[in-house]
């Protein structure tokens, strides 16, 4: 289950606003000009990618590209794998015999990764490998062509989170509970892989409900885990953007998983005056 709640993370995005849509601009409360959120996916099918020349353009209006992290930091990827080690466990020390057999025969028939060769990565970051195998060969990032397009058109980029800040939150998850999350990923493949596609359906269509609908009834850790991973990073970001929208228009691209609902970043900015309204 922990590979559906990592998908979670990028694209739950329900709202109590009329319209649905992934593009929200925000303005008033002082602004001289607009800024714009986004909600992203991690990862989709390079099929099913679309990104409207209109939200393009809105990119390139504005002076600064934001995202979760500074993705144009040459650190990042060793920041990253840094924080991806576990310093004193290892994953056979975590699991049971019998569980342990279960991974590693799946991580060796079914994505050709020998389970001793991450034995000392984080269990919720080896159930990374898992959505990938969901995503299938050669997946699009929108991150990766935000980045682009922000260098092709000279624009600062820029994050609300370090690496370190970011990892800091799941690390709150205890190794015994992401464990138990893995196994459950791998027993759970079937079903997890049919749900990853009628969330991809949802983000593709825009429709926030289904998407909202879809998690509730499916992802019991955001449940237990939700107010870690979305609500308290929220609420940081909300105090951070204004200040990064006062003194120039920014295009900010985030995990759709954190725009809506009550602690969403679109209610938090409305809370504090802005006009956050959907681009359709």
């Amino acid at each position: 289950m922990v590979v559906f709640f990592l998908f979670f993370l990028q694209i739950y995005s329900y709202s109590q606003q009329p319209a649905s849509s992934l593009l929200w601009r925000i303005s008033g409360n002082g602004l001289s000009g607009s800024s714009y959120l986004f909600g992203t996916i991690h990862a989709i099918p390079a099929n099913k990618y679309f990104l409207p020349e209109e939200f393009k353009n809105k990119l390139i209006e504005c002076d600064n590209m934001v995202m979760e992290i500074d993705m144009a930091n040459p650190n990042m990827m060793m920041e990253l794998q840094n924080e991806m080690v576990m310093k004193y466990q290892r994953i056979d020390s975590l699991l049971s015999k019998e569980d342990y057999q279960v991974v590693s025969a799946f991580f060796k028939d079914s994505l050709s990764i020998p389970l001793m060769m991450v034995n000392k990565v984080k269990p919720i970051f080896i159930a990374s490998f898992i959505l990938q195998k969901f995503v299938g060969q050669n997946p699009v990032s929108y991150e990766a062509n935000f980045l682009k397009l922000a260098k092709d058109n000279n624009k600062h980029v820029g994050g609300l989170e370090t690496i370190k800040e970011q990892v800091s939150y799941i690390d709150r998850i205890s190794l015994k509970d992401q464990a138990a999350m893995l196994v459950e990923s791998v027993k759970d493949y079937d079903k997890q892989k049919k749900e990853y596609q009628q969330l991809v359906d949802a983000y593709l269509t825009g429709n926030l409900d289904a998407i909202y609908k879809l998690m509730i009834e499916t992802t019991k850790e955001y449940k237990e885990f939700g107010s870690i991973l979305i609500e308290e990073r929220n609420k940081n970001w909300a105090e951070l953007i204004p200040a990064m929208i006062r003194k120039s228009s920014c295009f900010i691209a985030v995990g759709s998983g954190h725009l809506g609902g009550e602690m969403g970043v679109i209610h938090l900015l409305q809370n504090k005056g802005f006009t956050v309204e959907p681009v359709n």
